[in-house]
């Protein structure tokens, strides 16, 4: 209960700073790094864990995930405001739960039934952990999407810009986002569904590790639906919130966000001696890790040069 409350909180204060910064005269950027090392001292700390199992570092690891959303939501109120923020968000966690209830339910996105052997909160069926990792999922991958546009010498599509490049920039865009996120399921899911951890399982199995494919396309599907959807009100919306090439450094904490959590997995998948997980996550994530470094190079290169 004690555990549950302090989440509570980490996620008012980072809610209070996002409203609240300008009228107090708070320092954002301060936060969003403040929100960032503490994410890494947690994750880090739950890394540690798998390997010296000592309470204290599991304790300080179980918060990890309400840092990493507290940062996010941070990072989203200064690069869009706060209303967009309001709406990506708000429809993050409403897909999140939505389909994950589902799947858990009768099994329609994800192809079976599934059950979760964590603690749930929402109705009994979802935990409270799901629809808040939902949103820190969705939220990184809509936003390496943008440093690639931007990095490329791009710009986020405007309806203005004609119906054909509009329409087709936002689904290839959101595509991108969604295979971001899938990617980091292709080491999460079978670490997650390993007989050791045993965090969900699914009823009838699958053939990848135990994992039925259309779970992957439902990962594919809600991350780019999601996207999708925020990206067309972007679209159609006339003020401009391109921060991102004035950003760089708050955004390398988004590319780093995605590794280490391909990092806290692969670590995982060492402990239960699968190194083939860990080849299968450096293959499917590393790329868009890469590819996001060499976009924010060129993205300084591009403000140094503007500037001298």
């Amino acid at each position: 209960m004690i555990g549950l409350l302090l989440d509570f909180l980490i996620v008012l204060f980072a809610i209070f700073v996002a409203v609240f910064s300008e009228r107090l005269g708070l320092n954002q950027n301060f936060y969003i790094k403040l929100f960032f090392g503490l994410f890494i001292i947690s994750i880090f700390s739950a890394i540690v864990s798998y390997l010296v199992p000592l309470s204290i570092l599991a304790l300080v690891g179980s918060f990890y995930m309400w840092f990493a959303f507290g940062f996010v939501l941070l990072h989203s109120s200064k690069a869009l405001g706060n209303k967009k923020t309001l709406l990506l968000f708000a429809i993050a966690l409403v897909f999140g739960f939505a389909f994950e209830a589902n799947g858990v339910l009768n099994g329609s996105i994800y192809g079976m039934p599934y059950y979760y052997n964590l603690p749930t909160f929402f109705f009994g069926i979802v935990p409270l952990t799901t629809p808040i990792s939902w949103s820190i999922i969705i939220y990184f991958s809509y936003t390496l999407t943008n440093l690639f546009l931007f990095g490329f010498g791009g710009d986020k599509p405007r309806k203005k810009d004609g119906s054909g490049y509009f329409y087709g920039m936002i689904i290839l865009l959101s595509a991108i986002g969604g295979l971001i996120a899938m990617n980091l399921d292709m080491i999460l899911d079978p670490v997650a569904v390993a007989p050791q951890i045993a965090g969900w399982v699914w009823t009838s199995g699958g053939p990848y590790f135990g994992i039925p494919i259309a779970n992957y396309i439902g990962w594919f599907g809600v991350a780019a639906v999601a996207i999708l959807i925020f990206r067309y009100y972007e679209g159609v919306t006339s003020k401009t919130d391109s921060n991102y090439s004035f950003e760089v450094g708050s955004n390398l904490f988004i590319v780093v966000l995605y590794f280490v959590y391909l990092l806290e997995n692969a670590v995982r998948a060492f402990t239960l001696g699968k190194v083939d997980y860990i080849l299968i996550g450096v293959s499917t994530m590393m790329p868009f890790i890469l590819i996001s470094l060499l976009a924010l190079m060129l993205i300084k290169k591009g403000s140094l040069r503007s500037g001298s």
